[in-house]
């Protein structure tokens, strides 16, 4: 309630309404179990990354080179080409240098 805007702008809202804080609490864990729930329950599109391996490989580029030119570890680039790992913006990264290259 003292370091979130949105949650001091909602608190502000509520004492003006004429709630108590102990109603204001129980509003905002209200709040946040359904914000909670609606990221549980929202399906969320996974970009497919089975080209990814197959291409490094096919362009004979290592892991480790792959590493060196995003400044990852080999482990990284392993992750996300095994799906280990969810890095949407550095697979796509991947993906367009592998394409490029």
């Amino acid at each position: 309630m003292s370091s979130d805007r949105r949650t001091r702008d909602y608190v502000t809202r509520q004492t003006a309404a004429g709630r108590t804080k102990k109603e204001i609490i129980r509003l905002l864990k209200r709040a946040i179990a359904r914000e909670v729930f609606r990221c549980l329950t929202t399906t969320v599109t996974v970009p497919d990354i089975a080209d990814l391996r197959p291409a490094r490989q096919a362009k004979n580029i290592t892991l480790t080179a792959a590493a060196h030119h995003f400044g990852v570890w080999p482990a990284v680039i392993s992750c996300i080409e095994r799906g280990a790992r969810r890095d949407d913006d550095l697979a796509n990264a991947y993906r367009n240098w592998l394409t490029a290259a």
